[in-house]
């Protein structure tokens, strides 16, 4: 079955509806050979102005790509892991969707491997966690153009309809209150 790949158009968008609207979406890499895949069930939001956000304290090397061009990668690291950002809005202004977790879809024995995990609820359960199972580094994927139809990493369309639930973002210190976690409700491959 062939889904048709997200465009530019998508991500160029306010920060917030592109969160909420990448639910049910599906992650694709092809890396070294293996395509693995996993639906979005859980995404979170970070706007201009967000204490939260990377970008709070203005441009910096370190964060120039959540200012760039909307449908890119902003790889970032967390604790010595890579997790995975796509840049949104128009060109220049910060905002970013984190990608927090997917349920399993395609390449479950690689993503099994990479991980070294068996049980397929904690495969994909968090940022980190989905970027080791399928392939997405830093140091290879900084800024990649997930939009560009020979990209190693894309997404596509997938499911047609998804009941979003909205709740505080996790796993933060500051602007907790802000209710831009958005998650598929009732799925059970969610970070927590």
């Amino acid at each position: 079955m062939t889904q048709k790949r997200l465009t530019r158009k998508f991500f160029t968008r306010d920060t917030i509806t592109v969160a909420q609207e990448l639910l049910g979406k599906l992650l694709v890499s092809n890396i070294d050979g293996y395509r693995a895949s996993g639906i979005i069930v859980e995404t979170e939001a970070y706007v201009e102005g967000d204490e939260a956000a990377h970008t709070s304290r203005g441009k910096t090397k370190a964060n120039e790509a959540a200012f760039g061009e909307p449908g890119r990668t902003y790889i970032h690291t967390i604790h010595g892991k890579d997790c995975m950002d796509i840049v949104t809005e128009k060109e220049g202004k910060p905002g970013s969707v984190l990608i927090r977790a997917l349920e399993p879809v395609e390449g479950i024995e690689i993503m099994q491997l990479r991980r070294s995990k068996k049980k397929l609820k904690d495969l994909l359960s968090g940022p980190a966690k989905l970027c080791q199972a399928l392939a997405i580094t830093k140091k290879s994927h900084y800024t990649l153009d997930l939009c560009n139809s020979n990209s190693e990493i894309y997404l596509t369309q997938y499911l047609e309809e998804v009941s979003i639930g909205t709740t505080n973002r996790i796993g933060i210190s500051k602007a907790t209150d802000k209710q831009y976690r958005f998650i598929l409700e009732g799925n059970e491959y969610l970070s927590r």
